[in-house]
């Protein structure tokens, strides 16, 4: 299968007169097979993305006001490894007993949300873990407000090492603390609100940091804006023509 895959994207590239990636190593990657391309990342729209009060969304979502929110929002689907971040739920309760974990999206193709939340069952989290459900893309700066800390608990290593999500420009819009795994391209943005961690203890760690010392950040990420990658995108289109 992935030699297929292989032989249609590479069909694709050699008959393109353009190229763009979302990634600075994935620029690097298909140079390697000997492909130019141009840099426009994913970005972010700072009309709606941006610091908000959460107290709205904390009553909605019948979370006190004292309460540290850890919060992911995105595809409930196994490249994220939300059941980590489950397990280290007790270490974390019992450290701070008012700690809540919101997941703020849905699954796409598996069912792996359902496996999660047999495991909040197994583990009677359930008065800690708060599934939303999929939300309007236009609510999400709504319920990531609200969040004390955002995750990216992207598993597959080989994803880590081309990524630049989505996530990252969104949580950070939002004046957000990203608890995250190792992503080369999302640490060499220099962000000051990046947390990495590697494992479980590190993760559990770099949370209860965050419990300790709450944090929020002033980020001015115009340069992201999907209106600046709508003209970085024109540009490239005009260079065609």
């Amino acid at each position: 299968m992935k030699r297929g895959v292989w032989a249609i994207t590479k069909f694709y590239l050699s008959n393109s007169d353009k190229i763009t990636t979302v990634s600075p190593s994935l620029v690097e990657k298909l140079s390697q097979f000997g492909f130019s391309s141009d840099l426009i990342t994913n970005g972010v729209d700072t009309d709606i993305f941006k610091p908000l009060d959460g107290t709205p969304a904390r009553k909605e979502l019948g979370i006190d006001t004292d309460d540290f929110v850890i919060g992911f929002s995105g595809s409930i689907e196994r490249w994220y490894a939300l059941d980590e971040m489950i397990r280290a739920l007790p270490a974390l309760i019992s450290y701070r007993h008012k700690t809540k974990l919101l997941i703020v999206g849905g699954s796409l193709f598996t069912e792996y949300q359902k496996d999660l939340l047999a495991l909040v069952q197994e583990l009677r989290l359930s008065e800690h873990v708060i599934f939303t459900g999929t939300k309007p893309y236009s609510e999400l700066p709504k319920y990531i407000s609200c969040m004390d800390a955002c995750t990216i608990p992207l598993s597959p290593p080989q994803w880590g090492n081309i990524a630049l999500p989505n996530k990252f420009f969104e949580y950070s819009a939002c004046g957000k603390p990203i608890v995250m795994r190792p992503m080369p391209d999302v640490e060499k943005t220099g962000s000051p609100n990046l947390f990495i961690y590697r494992n479980q203890d590190e993760y559990i760690a770099s949370i209860k940091q965050l419990m300790e010392n709450p944090v929020t950040y002033s980020l001015d990420l115009e340069m992201n804006s999907w209106k600046e990658k709508a003209r970085q995108l024109e540009t490239v289109l005009r260079s065609v023509i």
